[in-house]
């Protein structure tokens, strides 16, 4: 089994795709997260203050779990490890190397269970260097630009990051389980990337204006906010039923990990199973 995960983890990171893709995760995490930073302060033609339901009027715990997971919370950087994850897969039956591999170490599960661990490697080096980045380019502008406290001092903002971990896996893992469903590498990016994004766009807009809260509380967006952003940036001032996400964090990250546990154990079973050329 050891050998087993060191040569899939190899298999990673003797490719240039990972780092590739990891350098324009961390330039667009950077640049939202400093976008985001640009608004403390900002009163949107209201009263500035915490009252109004502004997340952005004064710098707090909540604003600053806000800004440094900015990319995720916007669903934009998600997309990243979910796109790492389906290619991580889809390539070996794309290249075929998925036979080699197969004969080398005959028993599937201990090559699926070995993916599954290089998966979560991964997912936690992204997760690092996305933390790096956009805490980097929330705290340049926060610090240069708008002269306010960065937080990074507080233990829930670190809190919100550690939990940025988990996400990163889970989301990886998300992509991994996908394409092993759908093994054509082109249609299972298409399709995940898809769902994810302009899916959770549309159905989103149709939940708020139904008033659907409970029902938009499942969508993997959301749960990924509502893990991160666990202090109300607004001060309470919005209407906690109408947020669409869990009281807990803890109850999102368990939805999303059935999430990505579903889709994995199906695509485990259909890959045990598929003959391979």
């Amino acid at each position: 089994m050891g050998g087993a995960i060191t040569s899939e983890v190899r298999k990673i990171f003797t490719t240039r795709l990972w780092w590739g893709m990891a350098l324009g995760m961390a330039g667009l995490a950077a640049a939202i997260s400093a976008g985001f930073a640009a608004l403390v302060g900002s009163d949107f033609g209201e009263s500035p203050n915490s009252e109004a339901g502004n997340p952005f009027a004064a710098m707090n715990v909540g604003t600053a779990q806000l800004i440094y997971n900015a990319g995720l919370v916007q669903n934009f950087t998600t997309l990243f490890p979910l796109a790492l994850g389906v290619l991580l897969i889809t390539s070996e039956y794309r290249h075929k190397t998925i036979t080699a591999t197969f004969l080398s170490t005959p028993r599937r599960w201990v090559v699926l269970v070995s993916k599954t661990v290089a998966v979560a490697v991964i997912g936690t080096v992204y997760a690092v260097v996305h933390s790096l980045a956009s805490v980097g380019g929330g705290a340049l502008v926060l610090t240069a630009a708008k002269g306010v406290d960065t937080l990074l001092s507080e233990p829930e903002v670190w809190k919100s990051l550690g939990i940025g971990v988990l996400a990163f896996i889970v989301w990886t893992l998300l992509g991994f389980g996908f394409g092993m469903l759908v093994r054509n590498q082109v249609a299972a990016v298409l399709i995940a990337v898809g769902v994810s994004f302009i899916a959770h766009i549309a159905l989103n807009i149709i939940f708020s204006i139904q008033e659907w809260y409970d029902a938009a509380k499942w969508l993997p967006g959301n749960l990924t906010t509502g893990m991160l952003v666990t202090v109300d940036p607004t001060g309470g001032a919005g209407d906690p039923s109408a947020q669409p996400y869990f009281a807990e964090w803890w109850v999102s990250a368990l939805v999303l990990a059935g999430y990505a546990a579903v889709l994995a154990i199906a695509g485990s079973i259909l890959t045990s199973r598929r003959d391979i050329t």
